[in-house]
């Protein structure tokens, strides 16, 4: 069974939004709104946290596509977007915003399930590359700190490459502290930036 969601719903169309909040409603989500215009989505999803965002692409006020980011940035969540059109030049543009599935109007309730179940699933991998990036970012980061500590080792103890990392290993599992932090340590130590360049 699929799970109870609240969705942000944004469409300037009063009938379209009307039937589209009661077929999201038979299928067990909760709606927030509908906004009539693009400034209103973004600042109900402010108040409001929600689990996915259905938008109009065309909106008095901000388009759906730069509600789509305006919400994006503050709070990333699956979203959605409406069209009436499904030509080329629409779809170069939801796929330049954070859209993770588009339909096109108009909409039954058949066609919402899968939508959301897409949606979601292509932000679960977004977020999971995301979080992977940044983690290899850090890694990385860590790790030129590390050799810049080494460095300094080196040069101020006059220690060999292994012998520096012996130390920072052996001070890091003395303070039960990562190692980078002892980089960290050294660095400013010897009245370093923690990022100081590389020679």
């Amino acid at each position: 069974m699929a799970p109870t969601l609240k969705v942000l719903l944004a469409d300037d169309e009063p009938l379209n939004a009307l039937a589209l909040r009661a077929q999201l409603e038979t299928l067990g989500h909760e709606v927030v709104g509908p906004a009539a215009d693009g400034p209103t989505a973004v600042e109900l999803a402010r108040k409001h946290p929600v689990d996915l965002a259905i938008l109009d692409i065309h909106m008095p006020g901000l388009s759906g596509l730069e509600a789509a980011r305006q919400i994006f940035a503050a709070r990333p969540v699956p979203i959605i977007v409406l069209t009436g059109y499904s030509d080329s030049e629409t779809i170069s543009h939801a796929v330049d915003a954070p859209v993770f599935h588009f339909l096109i109007k108009p909409i039954s309730i058949d066609d919402l399930p899968p939508a959301i179940s897409v949606a979601r699933s292509r932000f679960l991998e977004w977020r999971r590359f995301t979080e992977e990036a940044a983690s290899l970012e850090r890694k990385l980061e860590n790790r030129t700190v590390i050799e810049q500590a080494k460095r300094v080792l080196m040069v101020v103890r006059h220690f060999s490459e292994p012998e520096a990392y012996r130390l920072l290993q052996r001070e890091s599992q003395n303070r039960n502290q990562p190692m980078v932090e002892v980089a960290r340590a050294v660095l400013i130590a010897q009245g370093l930036p923690p990022d100081f360049p590389d020679e």
